[in-house]
């Protein structure tokens, strides 16, 4: 029998308690992902873990219109992932219920490259005197039109919401196709809000003397819902849009891609998802898409300066290795690789994008035609609350549940009740 020593069993008991500290050190965090580049994002993740080999990455993916609210509940009792991927408008609302970290305290575990004012919409992040939240991509909607299906139907590239409604009309007699199909259920808020800026109003606006009212009538408001419920109603788009939630819905996309449907508004990143998958299909064939401006009323096109924003929860137990990975996501090699539907929310990095020809209505959009979300947010009601009414009011409306003016007139009374709050 080998004698052990007790050197010898010294050393042994170092060398396994080295290994259980070892063991123990792996840092562990979790990354919640809102769209639809899940398997991209997790070859980033992998990317950082191999570079930081301390440091696992756990990637959650929600929906869009569940992760505002998950979050909100989650950090109210101290839960929910390190770092989490937002709207740009949802940033003070997240600083005000002090669920987030600020960036000024998050930047002592390290600089950013070209530093915080090299981000755009920084604005969007402030409350009380310091910013929670990393502008991480910056996008807008436009208008996307399916050329071959315009010249089959004879009709031009239209500019108004009256004109694309008329052309909707002459494509399904001329061809039997759709028209303008949109997501008629939660993002219906999008297509609704351009219209209404188009047209002069908006849901909550300025009173000129430091407070806010209502921005719409309800005249106003009833036709808007109108306008968007003929398409339903004369067969211009299929009913199926009543339950579709999202711009990239394979429904849309597909009716898209086969060549079924004319025209569509969505935000940059679908539309990158549209040309891949015809270039994927089509091999070689020229795109029969074009990008153009949002439509126009009485007033000039608009659309929202839009964009997510990366923040750091407060409950972390980690935030080093949380600020190193918003870092990361927030570098020029996340977006030259994984996250390429998107364009970063960086001055340095917006200069050095090359717009296909595809694209340039898009690029126009955004320079030319956009505002942001304004008193929506600054009223305190808050645009992710307003978001949901809304949506809500136009689906009665639009299925037919409601009528427009009891619609428009319900949906002013929750606004003029969430105003007063």
């Amino acid at each position: 029998m080998k004698r052990t020593t007790l050197k010898a069993l010294t050393l042994s008991t170092a060398l396994a308690g080295l290994m259980a500290v070892s063991a123990t050190a792996e840092t562990n965090i979790t990354f919640r992902f809102n769209d639809s580049e899940r398997e991209e994002m997790r070859a980033a993740l992998d990317e950082f873990e191999a570079a930081n080999p301390d440091i696992k990455v756990e990637l959650e993916t929600i929906s869009w219109k569940d992760s505002r609210d998950q979050f909100l509940r989650e950090s109210a009792v101290g839960q929910g992932p390190d770092v989490v991927h937002i709207a740009f408008v949802w940033t003070q609302e997240m600083a005000e219920a002090q669920a987030v970290l600020p960036i000024e305290e998050l930047q002592e575990y390290g600089a950013l490259p070209n530093g915080f004012d090299d981000f755009i919409a920084t604005d969007l992040t402030a409350y009380e005197g310091q910013h929670w939240g990393l502008p991480w991509s910056a996008d807008t909607w436009a208008m996307v039109m399916r050329t071959d299906v315009l010249e089959e139907a004879g009709v031009a590239a239209p500019t108004t919401w009256d004109e694309l409604l008329a052309a909707s009309r002459t494509i399904k007699e001329t061809t039997g196709k759709t028209g303008f199909a949109f997501p008629a259920a939660h993002q219906v808020w999008f297509p609704v809000n351009y219209y209404l800026w188009s047209n002069g109003a908006e849901f909550i606006s300025a009173d000129g003397n430091g407070g806010y009212d209502i921005g719409v009538s309800q005249d106003q408001l009833a036709a808007a819902m109108g306008y968007f419920k003929t398409y339903i109603d004369e067969g211009l788009a299929p009913k199926s849009i009543l339950s579709i939630d999202q711009p990239h819905d394979p429904a849309l996309m597909q009716a898209l891609l086969d060549g079924d449907q004319a025209f569509a508004a969505m935000p940059t990143n679908t539309y990158r998802q549209l040309l891949g998958a015809y270039e994927e299909t089509n091999p070689g064939q020229p795109l029969p898409f074009q990008s153009t401006v949002m439509m126009a009323g009485d007033s000039a096109p608009l659309t929202h300066l839009g964009g997510r924003t990366l923040v750091v929860n407060s409950n972390t137990d980690e935030p080093e290795a949380a600020w190193k990975l918003v870092q990361f996501l927030a570098s020029a090699p996340l977006f030259e690789k994984y996250y390429t539907n998107q364009f970063p929310a960086q001055k340095t990095l917006l200069s050095q994008i090359e717009y296909r020809d595809e694209e340039m209505g898009f690029a126009k959009q955004l320079a030319d035609h956009t505002r942001t979300w304004g008193a929506y947010a600054e009223s305190g009601v808050g645009v992710g609350p307003l978001w949901n009414v809304t949506s809500r009011a136009f689906g009665t409306a639009l299925s037919g549940q409601t009528s427009l003016d009891q619609a428009a007139a319900d949906l002013l009374g929750e606004i003029n009740r969430m105003l007063d709050q």
